[in-house]
């Protein structure tokens, strides 16, 4: 299919405009969404205490017993009204215990076996989690999810542009050329190698994020007359009773689990999620994992007496709740195993590269006349597509060198990460040379990864790359020194980068590459 040279200018501006204007976020949205892929294997490198034990077999029952003490020892006192309790998992072997306590959030590590209490040093592999979709941000997910729709156009216009040539420009590289061709050809390739993994993740992440940011309030207000709780048994989390005021113990936690066992045998139960307790009203909500395709999570309410109160099988009850979890599911790659996961990893790589080189392209086609526009987004492109790798690498290495005892500690890693980011946002900004911010934060980024693995192997007096010791920590080793690895390439690839030949035709990159055809 041949386009008009008219039709095909606009659809590049538009493709070209849309995907500058949204290179930072959908860079940073990209690298935090490849290492949230892990953020479970994750835990034991960022909670060293979780490596103790790793490769036992769980005692479930001790657990249980466990919890079940801590529970009633702080019965009529001070136990929480509200308790999240993550079970003992390969990855994780200690039982996580978090509620809130003066309107802050805490959280401490129970060993199964002792009962020793530990406070949470690290949640940097869940928070990384919540920032790829800008949770934490006040209207994170509203603003996520219109760069997923911006994604969304930037893929169809770049599909419309490249009917008739994917064979062609998926194999064609041209490292000698001019700068706009080389550049043009890289962009090509990832694109095409990667845009229906980028289709995928835009679409599903547009479901879930203005789902939660726009849909699902309008539908509350609307189609359930503000009944919040009518909206939420549709996705099958209908809220429980409300406290009696009248005090009881705390619920038998080995009963629970057993009543959550019978109504879905075959579940993978992982988290207690204990409300009104030290109330004759208190209930459990026992999730669990369910393999069935894109439908995967379970819930079962259990009461303070042990009768079963409600159901919620994967997928829930309605249409819309069996949307929004197939979208989850298949944005996260939780339905299938490893393999697909780190499939997900290297597409996001290649995604975020391929949206880098396509502001590349942009830049370097406007190169003769830039004008102060052109300038400010060459150094916003360099500044945050480069400190979101350095952030990321300043959130590990604060992982690593921030005092076990400090108070708060997972809130300074957090604090680290914001202020990494914006520091080289606003540093960009006032470089006088984009290329070489860019060269220098993707190479210092690069340096701190590889250096962690043997940071961390000299803090904990264990070997690095060491197969023997604990799995989950070899393998955040391999992944850490070859991300490190990628990044300092990436900085030699910009290093070389020679200054654009004056002479080059002054002929539009995206005319001369339509009139050829």
């Amino acid at each position: 299919m041949r386009l008009k040279s008219g039709t095909y200018r606009i659809l590049w501006e538009a493709h070209a405009w849309a995907g500058a204007v949204a290179s930072v976020l959908l860079v940073g949205m990209f690298l935090l969404g490849v290492v949230s892929l892990f953020r479970h294997e994750l835990m034991p490198w960022q909670e060293p205490r979780l490596r103790t034990g790793a490769s036992a077999v769980i005692d479930e029952a001790k657990a249980l017993e466990t919890l079940q003490g801590w529970l009633d020892a702080r019965a009529g006192k001070d136990l929480p009204t509200q308790l999240d309790v993550d079970l003992p998992a390969p990855y994780s072997p200690w039982l996580r215990l978090e509620w809130k306590e003066g309107g802050a959030k805490t959280a401490v590590w129970l060993e199964p076996g002792t009962g020793e209490q530990a406070p949470e040093q690290s949640d940097l592999s869940y928070f990384l989690f919540l920032v790829h979709f800008l949770y934490p941000l006040p209207g994170g997910m509203f603003v996520a999810g219109l760069v997923a729709i911006v994604l969304l156009l930037v893929v169809g216009t770049g599909l419309v542009i490249q009917v008739g040539r994917f064979r062609k420009d998926l194999v064609r590289f041209r490292p000698r050329e001019a700068l706009r061709t080389m550049w043009g050809d890289l962009h090509k390739v990832l694109g095409s190698v990667g845009l229906p993994y980028q289709a995928v993740m835009a679409w599903t992440a547009a479901i879930i994020c203005i789902n939660a940011a726009v849909l699902q309030p309008v539908m509350v207000r609307t189609a359930f007359d503000g009944n919040l709780e009518a909206g939420l048994a549709t996705l099958g989390y209908p809220r429980g009773d409300k406290p009696s005021k009248q005090p009881a113990e705390a619920p038998r936690v080995a009963t629970v689990l057993a009543r959550a066992r019978e109504a879905l045998p075959g579940v993978r139960h992982y988290r207690f999620s204990l409300r009104n307790l030290g109330d004759a009203s208190a209930y459990v909500d026992v999730r669990g994992y369910a393999r069935a395709g894109l439908h995967e999570f379970t819930a079962v309410r259990v009461s303070q007496s042990g009768e079963v109160r409600h159901v919620r099988e994967a997928g829930g009850p309605a249409a819309t709740a069996k949307l929004l979890e197939a979208a989850y599911v298949l944005h996260s790659g939780l339905y299938a195993g490893m393999g697909v996961r780190l499939a997900y990893a290297l597409l996001g790589i290649f995604s975020a590269l391929c949206v880098v080189t396509g502001n590349l392209v942009w830049l370097e086609r406007r190169s003769r006349s830039m004008r102060r526009v052109d300038v400010a987004l060459a150094r916003f492109t360099a500044g945050g597509c480069g400190g979101a790798a350095f952030a990321l690498a300043a959130a590990f290495l604060a992982n690593q060198l921030l005092p076990e005892a400090l108070p708060r500690r997972p809130d300074w890693e957090h604090g680290v990460f914001y202020a990494s980011w914006c520091a080289c946002v606003l540093g960009a900004l006032v470089y006088p040379r984009a290329k070489a911010c860019a060269q220098q934060l993707l190479g210092l980024s690069g340096a701190i990864f590889v250096v962690l693995p043997w940071l961390d192997a000299w803090r904990h007096a264990r070997r690095v790359f060491d197969p023997v010791g604990s799995p989950y920590v070899f393998c955040a080793d391999v992944g850490l020194a070859l991300l490190g690895a990628m990044f300092l390439v990436s900085a030699w690839v910009i290093g070389r980068i020679s200054p654009r030949d004056p002479r080059d035709s002054e002929v539009p990159l995206q005319v001369a590459a339509h009139e050829s055809r």
